[in-house]
């Protein structure tokens, strides 16, 4: 690309610098089955450029790949499929049309009346339903409507609307979109989905299987990489309560009958297995409720009031000892009733129950504790097992089970089974038990306490998929520093790292912060209210387009903005139930409202619908203001989180790569809405001192120099003249 060539596959008639350098820098990782992480600013044409590079070395003959395109937000398919259709009506007459196939969620894709039921129940009704060979449009051959998919490229939307009207002879046959979705993944050139289908352990196997793709198939493009680690960390944050293990109980009790009816007495290996692993559950039971007790009688003793003083850290350790007192007690007896059942059919008067039914279904309290068995106190010993896997594999195996019970449910059931539940955080401590990088922290917030898990480092997820895959290029407006990713990541040390000028004026773009406010809790008065509010209103009687301001929590969005006169502009609040079609309809609102010459005022929270999950096109923002900073609070798996990446990558690396880079990262991605192409032009207010200093400071783009304002008048001066001077685009 540097040395003149036009590249093959190009979505703009003319490139602009950035994304030759671009396309040049990424091919060249590419070439060598690397990684580039790259952080350029937001519409500069990353999208064109990342497939362009992508394309140019999945299509070498001899060498082809699929190219994956991973971004956790739906707006961004779209953009994804529009491109692909530009470089195709830009391809030579001799290059085949590039083939792209959009997929998002299994329900997103349904044609089925329950598509829209709770996702759990979902789940079930959906796997219910092709199990018993009762779904039509799964059932239906996808050759013929697979053809006509790979055509153009198509939207997702566009996708399920052609499955579902699709007609053989006349005669309406809907087809499963998802089946044509998977089934034609690995004919396409593009697949276009969610970070799951990579960065989650189940959905990946599940997917890569039906798409019948290997991980070294894949050339990986991650949009919006910024959010990845997050994703990944989010995965495994899961839930462990006493009334969970109760319910298993019941769960794996009705598989295991249900399994026991099916296979009759013979001993299958299965059958032995799932009523090893009731046994287990049962004995778990009583002493995981006694144990949360204890937890919670500790958490109690604290005098402080805020969240952090309501955790506590609960060692892997301690859980490990729990499993294994369940494990011991399920052991010891087994040995006592293989000899009680050895003796009594010496008289002929044994009728052969499994030696799991003594201590099992019948030999229960009202509490469940085995009767004649152990509550669970004491240490583990590790008892050997008779019937039961070995004891290094025991963890294992218990989640296997627990995570593969399949009963039946009522209608409105619409959690995920428990023994599900159950079984996902066993599996991760199993997993990443052996690592500092796994903290579980209880939390007394409800009758018995919940304890959640949390993966510190989730390089330990996503390290192993970048070392397979056949390269990667990962990228973001806020990449900053690039390097910080790559190392929480697990990229290869010889990753290439870039941080791309934006070509953007400053003179179209400029940033304001605001001396006299500061956005800490600390802080908080009607006198800071009343800063913050004079400052917004400088910023509404300054322009003539619509604005949106932005504030860590819906609480204080509400404070700043519900009930206060802004004159004529009206004010749309951002809810927490909006959906896609009410934030895709608000794109609708503005347009209509410029053509009326009316204003809007949007309030919204940081990481929100309206900060991140909006394509704010044709400059239609004239302005942005952000309100503070949206911290975490304090809380046992901040503290756990700030330790292990100080212990990591260096003492003072936590507080700024842990602490305050993910916050600073929700301010850059809002202070980026309005500016969506190079003739855009924006005002930019950020409400909050802490932009001048330390870690805030190093957090924004290097080439950043922002104005100071120290009042609410002087805000509106200063972007009235900005506002004078500097016209749209026509």
């Amino acid at each position: 690309i540097n040395d003149g060539r036009i590249p093959t596959y190009q979505a703009h008639e003319k490139l602009r610098t950035v994304q030759i350098e671009m396309i040049s820098e990424s091919i060249a990782a590419l070439e060598e089955r690397g990684a580039i992480v790259a952080a350029a600013p937001t519409g500069v044409g990353k999208t064109a450029a990342a497939l362009s590079a992508a394309l140019e070395i999945s299509r070498r003959p001899g060498q082809e790949r699929t190219i994956m395109f991973m971004t956790g937000r739906q707006s961004q398919h779209r953009i994804v499929v529009e491109t692909v259709r530009e470089i195709n009506l830009r391809l030579p007459a001799e290059e085949p049309p590039v083939t792209l196939i959009d997929m998002i969620g299994q329900s997103g894709m349904c044609v089925q009346p329950f598509a829209n039921e709770h996702p759990a129940l979902f789940t079930s009704l959906c796997s219910e339903a092709r199990a018993d060979a009762k779904c039509r449009p799964f059932l239906a051959s996808t050759k013929a409507i697979g053809n006509l998919a790979l055509n153009r490229p198509l939207h997702v939307h566009e996708l399920v609307k052609m499955s579902r009207d699709y007609e053989e002879n006349g005669q309406s046959t809907p087809v499963c979109p998802w089946k044509v979705g998977r089934e034609l993944a690995r004919h396409a050139d593009i697949i276009v989905c969610d970070y799951n289908h990579l960065f989650n352990e189940s959905v990946r196997s599940a997917s890569m299987g039906g798409m019948q793709l290997e991980l070294e198939d894949l050339i990986v493009i991650i949009d919006e990489a910024h959010n990845l680690p997050d994703r990944i960390r989010n995965g495994l944050e899961l839930k462990l309560t006493p009334d969970m293990v109760r319910n298993a109980t019941f769960e794996v009790d009705e598989y295991l009958q249900t399994m026991e009816s099916a296979f009759g007495d013979s001993d299958v290996e299965v059958v032995e297995m799932i009523r090893w692993a009731y046994n287990v559950v049962t004995r778990l039971r009583p002493t995981m409720r006694a144990w949360f007790r204890k937890l919670g009688v500790e958490v109690a003793a604290n005098e402080g009031k805020s969240p952090a003083d309501r955790q506590r850290e609960v060692s892997i350790t301690e859980f490990h000892d729990l499993m294994n007192q369940a494990f011991d007690a399920r052991a010891t007896d087994k040995a006592q009733t293989t000899l009680t059942v050895s003796s009594v059919s010496v008289d002929g008067q044994s009728e052969g129950k499994p030696a799991g039914e003594v201590a099992g279904r019948q030999g229960q309290d009202e509490e469940g504790t085995p009767k004649g068995g152990t509550s669970g106190g004491g240490r583990a010993n590790l008892l050997p097992d008779e019937g039961g896997p070995p004891a290094e594999l025991r963890l294992r195996r218990l989640a296997e089970v627990l995570q593969g019970v399949e009963i039946t449910r009522e209608a409105d059931e619409i959690q995920d089974l428990a023994a599900h539940r159950l079984g996902s955080i066993i599996a991760a401590v199993e997993q990443f038990g052996h690592t500092s990088a796994l903290a579980l922290v209880f939390e007394d917030n409800s009758a018995n306490g919940v304890i959640t898990s949390h993966l510190l480092d989730p390089s330990l997820v996503s390290g192993t998929i970048f070392s397979k895959v056949a390269g990667s290029i990962l990228m973001s407006g806020t990449l900053y520093p690039p390097e910080l990713y790559s190392m929480i990541l697990g990229l290869a040390k010889n990753t290439v790292l870039r941080s791309f000028d934006s070509p953007f004026m400053n003179d179209r773009r400029p940033v304001a912060i605001a001396s006299d406010v500061n956005g800490t809790h600390r802080q908080k008065s009607e006198a800071m209210t009343a800063k913050i509010q004079s400052h917004i209103a400088g910023m509404v009687n300054s322009c003539d387009g619509h604005i949106a301001v932005f504030a860590p929590s819906y609480a204080r969005i509400a404070e700043y903005v519900a009930g206060h006169n802004w004159g004529n502009i009206k004010v749309v609040m951002e809810e927490r139930t909006w959906g896609k079609q009410r934030t895709d309809r608000l794109l609708d609102d503005l347009e209509d409202a410029r053509r009326r010459g009316k204003r809007l005022l949007l309030a919204g929270v940081f990481a929100g619908k309206l900060a991140e999950g909006i394509d704010y096109r044709n400059n239609i923002l004239d302005a942005v203001v952000c309100i503070g900073i949206p911290m975490a609070p304090p809380s046992v798996e901040g503290k756990a989180l700030l330790k292990y990446f100080d212990d990591k990558f260096g003492r003072g690396k936590g507080m700024r790569w842990a602490m305050v880079q993910p916050p600073m990262n929700a301010v850059l991605q809002a202070m980026g809405r309005p500016i969506r192409s190079i003739d855009d032009r924006a005002f930019i207010l950020l409400l909050d001192e802490r932009h001048q200093r330390g870690n805030y400071q190093a957090c924004l783009p290097d080439n950043l120099s922002p104005i100071i304002t120290h009042d609410g008048a002087t805000t509106q001066m200063i972007a009235q003249r900005f506002f004078s001077k500097t016209k749209p685009a026509e």
